[in-house]
């Protein structure tokens, strides 16, 4: 079914505005940069005033999916759950909150969807695209058909996922300590601290 059908999107906070002659608040927002595929990404959270009486407007809730609205071909759509890492966090209006109904959709589970080939296949196909770049609006959004399994499929399918992604997590992990190894072993050679028999 549609994804606006089982959820509520908004957009966030439009930099730039002209505040000097409103009361304004401080908070850390997200930005593209921040929503990678599947995970956030929060070595650098950025800060920006907003209108205090709109502070709570952009607010994330714990839950919600935050969905790249474009850039890069590779960052078009990205999903990633919002699980309160930084208090009074907010978002750009790069970036979508999807707030979904929870009886109805899992949030983790719209976020491997959106990460899908089906998924990446929709908004790329969706997208407004110019130069290397591409970018879908909250309208594109909301029409994004979303499988629908029962709630507790939806849980078991994450599960699997997530048993996967744990795998992969592993197999990364002795790729790149082999990888240091030869390294290691490549210079021993070069600099001739392991002597090469002829």
């Amino acid at each position: 079914c549609p994804l606006g059908s089982i959820s509520s999107i908004a957009s966030g906070i439009t930099l730039g505005k002209d505040l000097s002659k409103m009361t304004t608040v401080r908070v850390p927002y997200l930005r593209v940069a921040n929503v990678q595929d599947g995970y956030l990404d929060l070595t650098e959270v950025k800060f920006v005033d907003v209108p205090e009486a709109e502070a709570t407007k952009y607010l994330l809730l714990y839950g919600d999916v935050l969905m790249n609205e474009g850039g890069d071909f590779d960052k078009l759509g990205r999903g990633a759950v919002w699980r309160n890492e930084v208090e009074g966090c907010c978002h750009q209006n790069h970036v979508f909150r999807v707030r979904t109904v929870q009886a109805e959709l899992r949030p983790e589970f719209l976020a491997y969807w959106s990460a899908s080939t089906y998924g990446k296949r929709y908004f790329i196909l969706n997208s407004k695209q110019s130069t290397n770049l591409a970018s879908i609006n909250s309208t594109q959004l909301k029409a994004f058909p979303v499988a629908k399994p029962s709630v507790d499929e939806q849980s078991a399918i994450e599960d699997r996922l997530q048993s996967i992604d744990r795998m992969i997590d592993m197999c990364q992990l002795d790729v790149d300590k082999l990888k240091q190894q030869k390294s290691g072993l490549m210079r021993d050679l070069l600099t001739g601290k392991v002597p090469v028999n002829a």
